[in-house]
């Protein structure tokens, strides 16, 4: 057993619900790292944990508290309260400058700050920076933000400038491209490009991404390329039959709404496979498809639908039956955005058909371990050479496996967390 030789606190700010991979990859993270890190959480406040898989060997807070009304769904409401955190903003000002003036070095740099920043206190300071002094970290331990966003790098502005004198090292992960705006992500991360790659370190996924935010910044050596980080599941190469998934939300852009014509051109052939179809909420772009899919789930015993989130242990249970996964995405979204359940296919030895041109997946995957389709009919007819010809697919799909698992093993956030 490993010696456990420093802490580890992991940040999810913004997830209220356990939804798309958030906290999927929470845990995966922590699972990885459970052997020579003390784990906590910090949460926000907000997040419904009931009825979920929460590891025990974490020590998790439910500390930061964000808006409780988003500007899309009710203005009047979100601007509301953004008026009461307004006037909020200078109780804080009070109280942190009566806190900080018995340390007149942290109170230097925090009025330095706060002048940089137009007298606004980052939203999740306070709640973030008295639970965080409780821990008793030092720059031997680490600070990771899994899905690092606006408001978490100005937290990491004002925290890294007055705790700087012992300071963690500080990780932030981007999965969005941030938007532009005042005072957005790069207006912070442009404050803090002295510490990058020292102290800070900022990571993305390689392609459309990275070019994106190293372009902002001035230096693609500023951003690291990185893949999430996942646990590996190794299969039989004789199943008992085929089973095809699609898993994740019901959204247009991911295919959903071509999922029944696909299923339809499938049953035409006799072969030994089923379908097994998870998703959770529909919008009315979706909805149709949905209705239509239980329709048929009701008349084929061959479609199983699973219409719940499904949580860490459920979805890897999922994993585990499918044996083949079309995405039928819309290319410019899985080459803007990827798919985290692209990495659970190659992670679970799941043999994917991917969109036409995306170059970025067929760095990470090895040939003859996935196959590419423009259309639904190329789809079914990939999913019938598949299934001919199984075991070279998962031969290779089980050298794409080991070729992902060398990659975060060796890759940059495992290396500057443990070095």
């Amino acid at each position: 057993m490993e010696k456990i030789n420093n802490n580890l606190l992991l940040v999810e700010s913004e997830m209220i619900k356990a939804k798309g991979h958030f906290l999927d990859y929470l845990i995966e993270t922590s699972n990885y790292f459970k052997k020579n890190k003390n784990i906590t959480w910090f949460l926000n406040k907000n997040f419904d944990s009931q009825n979920l898989y929460m590891p025990e060997y974490c020590k998790i807070k439910k500390i930061i508290i964000s808006n409780n009304f988003k500007r899309k769904e009710n203005k009047l409401l979100y601007f509301t309260e953004e008026l009461y955190y307004f006037v909020l903003n200078f109780y804080h000002i009070f109280f942190f400058s009566f806190y900080f003036i018995q340390y007149p070095k942290k109170f230097y740099l925090f009025l330095k700050c706060l002048f940089n920043n137009y007298l606004i206190i980052p939203r999740y300071f306070k709640n973030f920076y008295f639970e965080y002094m409780k821990l008793n970290f030092n720059e031997n331990d680490n600070i990771f933000f899994q899905s690092c966003r606006r408001k978490d790098v100005a937290l990491v502005y004002f925290l890294s400038t007055i705790e700087q004198n012992n300071l963690p090292k500080i990780h932030l992960r981007i999965f969005l491209p941030p938007n532009k705006r005042f005072k957005d992500f790069y207006f912070y991360l442009k404050k803090l490009k002295k510490k990058l790659n020292s102290k800070i370190f900022l990571y993305t996924e390689d392609g459309f991404k990275k070019d994106l935010i190293s372009k902002e910044i001035g230096s693609p050596k500023l951003v690291n390329t990185t893949t999430p980080i996942f646990n590996f599941y190794k299969r039989d190469f004789t199943p008992k039959k085929h089973i095809i998934g699609f898993i994740g939300e019901a959204r247009a852009n991911k295919g959903f709404n071509l999922i029944p014509k696909l299923i339809q051109s499938l049953n035409q052939n006799k072969n030994n496979f089923e379908f097994l179809i998870q998703f959770s909420g529909t919008d009315n772009n979706t909805k149709k498809a949905s209705e239509i899919l239980f329709d048929l789930s009701k008349n084929q015993k061959n479609i199983k639908i699973v219409n719940k989130y499904c949580d860490y242990q459920e979805y890897r249970n999922i994993l585990k039956d499918i044996t083949i996964m079309p995405f039928m995405y819309d290319v410019e979204h899985m080459n803007n955005t990827n798919s985290g359940i692209i990495y659970s296919c190659i992670s679970n030895e799941i043999i994917p058909i991917i969109p036409t041109n995306c170059d970025y997946l067929k760095k990470i995957l090895v040939k003859d371990s996935f196959k590419e389709a423009i259309d639904f009919q190329e789809f079914s007819k990939n999913i019938t050479e598949i299934i001919c010809n199984y075991e070279k697919f998962l031969t290779n799909a089980k050298k794409s496996s080991l070729k992902l698992s060398e990659m975060i093993n060796k890759g940059s956030i495992v290396s500057n967390i443990n070095n």
